[in-house]
């Protein structure tokens, strides 16, 4: 089973959200095959962020559950909020 990524950023990107959006690419690249990501921008994404009850961006939503909100979180961080959700 693949795992979920959904990564919530503004529009237009705050430098915390082009950060994460960089490393939502590096990653998966990284798990190809295994992780899907999901990038949700700006307006377009305004029923998820609702949805899930974000409260700011840059956000990660991990198989439906908030990993990360508010800021961009280390490549380690990141890579344990995957671990935790099952990567």
């Amino acid at each position: 089973m693949k795992v979920k990524m959904e990564v919530f950023s503004g529009d237009p990107p705050c430098p915390g959200c082009v950060a994460i959006l960089a490393l939502a690419d590096e990653f998966a690249k990284k798990y190809k095959g295994k992780l899907e990501v999901i990038k949700l921008i700006g307006q377009d994404a305004i029923a998820k962020f609702e949805e899930y009850k974000l409260g700011c961006v840059p956000a990660v939503v991990i198989n439906e559950k908030i990993r990360i909100e508010g800021i961009c979180p280390s490549r380690t961080t990141l890579e344990n909020a995957l671990r935790e959700g099952g990567l």
